[in-house]
């Protein structure tokens, strides 16, 4: 059964599939697209060098994978007031592997939304459903489809003209069609508060504090696994977006996150995290980013709570003529799980990931409603058990009709 949000959605773009013609003359108001993605991935299932495929009860490492996607675009400014909306269906069939075919329906929608001369902000909701990554999920012979969900409603007071009083309420919601302990389903409520600085560039600093109540779904309360039932995370930071010259910009954020438990303080954890991009361009046909994030994500074991990550990432794009472009995407990034709530053995060491990622794609655009792209992607992760080593190699062709 759909559910309201997705529900909602839906008879939305219904009904502004219907208004079409009273918008014609208006440009980019309503789109249509239709992607045609043919992928092929010679590890789907992540495993490692020496991992028997057939004792997993496999038919084999590699699959060909075809993603077809029809995607419906609205963006109207009514007055003052903006809407977007914005819904995809996407069909996944897998040619070996086709117990993992599954449809999914992905959208969003805000409204932006204005009141006199000193009230902004959004109301928004939006979901996401993907397969989850065999990195991580090894129940190789079950499907497991992640759904994430949000509803969030902000608003901005600016008592100065470059001031703002900043505040929301949200919520999240994460579901897994099959259990996955180490990433849990959960549901969560929670709001925040802040003051945004916004000079006339328009660039833009804003400090706040977040808090998110949660409760874990779908799983028993375990006093010896200690899996518990619910969650408070607390958020402190700073948030920019800054031009720095006419070629360069900086993005980011840096917070103080505190993850609490309702019964097991072993499970929590604390620490700075954040992210910082520079985006240069170098041309008016090149640009380059270059990424730094640090992060703590909830990974529940009984032999880690949660991993610090590290990442850094250098991506390139160039547009050699108004038709023909080229990216490139360069990444290495390791994790570290951490807090342990049993005695590790003598001579157990935690488990600590080294990753690689490398990309390139090319795109052509031989007439304005058509786009031709391919692309290959290579990703390598060393662990210090080899059991979890894995290399992965994934060559794509596609085509998208826009309307």
């Amino acid at each position: 059964m759909l559910s309201f949000q997705k529900s909602l959605v839906i008879t939305l773009c219904g009904i502004m599939s219907q208004a079409v013609p009273a918008f014609a003359d208006e440009a980019d108001v309503f789109n249509l697209n239709a992607t045609l993605y043919s992928m092929r991935d010679n590890n789907l299932f992540r495993l490692a060098p020496s991992a028997n495929p057939q004792a997993l009860g496999l038919d084999g490492r590699s699959d060909s994978v075809t993603m077809t996607s029809l995607g419906l675009n609205f963006n109207k400014l009514l007055g003052n007031q903006r809407v977007i909306a914005n819904l995809t269906a996407l069909d996944s069939r897998y040619q070996r592997n086709d117990y993992l075919n599954f449809l999914a329906i992905n959208y969003d929608a805000k409204l932006l939304w204005t009141v006199g001369r000193r009230w902004t902000g959004e109301l928004s909701l939006d979901q996401n459903e993907a397969l989850n990554t065999f990195s991580d999920y090894t129940n190789y012979r079950q499907r497991n489809i992640r759904t994430t969900d949000n509803q969030r409603f902000s608003a901005n007071y600016w008592f100065h003209t470059s001031w703002a009083a900043v505040a929301g309420v949200y919520r999240t919601s994460v579901a897994n069609e099959q259990p996955f302990l180490a990433e849990s389903d959960y549901s969560g409520t929670g709001y925040n508060v802040g003051v945004r600085y916004r000079p006339v560039s328009g660039n833009t600093l804003t400090a706040r504090a977040a808090t998110l109540d949660g409760t874990y779904n779908k799983r028993k309360f375990n006093t010896v696994s200690q899996y518990d039932n619910g969650f408070q995370q607390n958020v402190y930071g700073l948030d920019l977006d800054w031009r720095l010259t006419g070629k360069s910009q900086v993005k980011g954020r840096l917070d103080y996150l505190e993850r609490q438990h309702e019964h097991f303080s072993s499970r929590d954890y604390s620490g700075v995290v954040g992210n910082l991009d520079y985006v240069y361009s170098y041309s008016g046909k090149g640009l380059l980013t270059l990424g730094y994030k640090h992060d703590l994500a909830s990974f529940q074991q009984v032999t880690a709570s949660y991993y610090e990550l590290d990442e850094i990432n250098l991506l390139a794009q160039w547009a050699a003529t108004a038709q023909v472009t080229a990216g490139a995407r360069l990444g290495y990034g390791w994790r570290s799980y951490k807090g342990e709530i049993i005695t590790l053995p003598a001579g157990f060491v935690q488990r600590e990931d080294k990753y690689t990622r490398l990309g390139f794609d090319l795109g052509y655009q031989p007439a304005r409603w058509l786009q031709l792209k391919a692309g290959i992607t290579f990703e390598n992760r060393n662990v210090n058990y080899d059991t979890l080593d894995y290399k992965d190699r994934i060559g794509f062709v596609s085509a998208t009709l826009q309307y």
